[in-house]
């Protein structure tokens, strides 16, 4: 089988997945692992060369995400099998994991993955589920500056948040990415910020409008690399847990005990 993925998060799943030799390219946004950053590229995740994919006739072609949706429509249109995948939460990302070992005949691949990061997602949840819904830090996921855009239900990012301890902005009836003000969020004086482009750190840390906020104020603003992130790949895991070590890090500053099983 020759597969070709043009999204960094179905590319780490066949790595994951053991499935690097089946890959004949990616896209130039594909850099981990490292291996793939030596494979063919057919243009980038926003701007894929379609026409080039059509030419090498792959057997199966890999997209991510609602901006490659229609794309993916194309490509099926022109007689080329498509895995495509778009999780809204971190149980919908393992589940397109091993949706996708299935679709390369890798079964018990798939199940052994899922298995593996699943282990972990369990002890997240054992201690997550002792601490009271009010009692969760207010975490506020930066996407964008100008226009302030957050993540809301339907954005497995925003199922991060929740499923490592935290307390999401919106509500479950928004949008999945949203448009917000500043003052709006400020006031809401969210415990921990974080966000993946550093220019943004500083200029949140710079405006004069987010100098009352709780996580301006108590150093509780967060660079994570994009990678862990923007991706819904078996690095789903790693993100939640990093964030999750944040939550245990704002309990520990505000003097609430901390053990292996959890606080309260």
């Amino acid at each position: 089988m020759r597969v070709l993925s043009i999204a960094p998060t179905p590319t780490e799943t066949l790595a994951a997945l053991g499935a690097l030799d089946l890959l004949i390219g990616v896209s130039e946004d594909c850099d981990f692992p490292e291996d793939v950053r030596r494979m063919p590229t057919y243009g980038s995740w926003a701007s894929p060369d379609l026409h080039a994919i059509c030419r090498d006739r792959p057997d199966l072609v890999c997209t991510f995400g609602r901006h490659q949706e229609e794309m993916a429509l194309w490509l099926r249109d022109r007689g080329l099998s498509v895995f495509h995948s778009d999780p809204a939460t971190v149980d919908e990302a393992l589940r397109d994991m091993a949706r996708l070992a299935q679709e390369l005949k890798r079964p018990l691949k798939g199940t052994g993955l899922v298995e593996r990061l699943s282990r972990r997602l369990s002890k997240i949840d054992a201690q997550t589920e002792r601490i009271p819904p009010d009692a969760r830090p207010k975490i506020f996921r930066l996407m964008q500056w100008n226009p302030l855009i957050t993540v809301g239900p339907g954005a497995f990012q925003y199922d991060v948040i929740e499923r490592a301890g935290g307390r999401n902005f919106l509500g479950r009836d928004a949008d999945p990415y949203v448009k917000v003000s500043h003052e709006k969020v400020v006031a809401w004086n969210p415990h921990i910020v974080f966000l993946c482009e550093p220019s943004l750190a500083f200029l949140l840390r710079q405006d004069s409008r987010w100098s009352s906020c709780t996580a301006v104020r108590e150093g509780f603003v967060r660079v994570f690399p994009c990678g862990l992130t923007c991706r819904a790949g078996p690095r789903i895991v790693d993100m939640t847990e990093q964030l999750h070590r944040m939550v245990w890090d704002w309990f520990d500053r505000k003097g609430v005990p901390y053990t292996e099983e959890g606080a309260f």
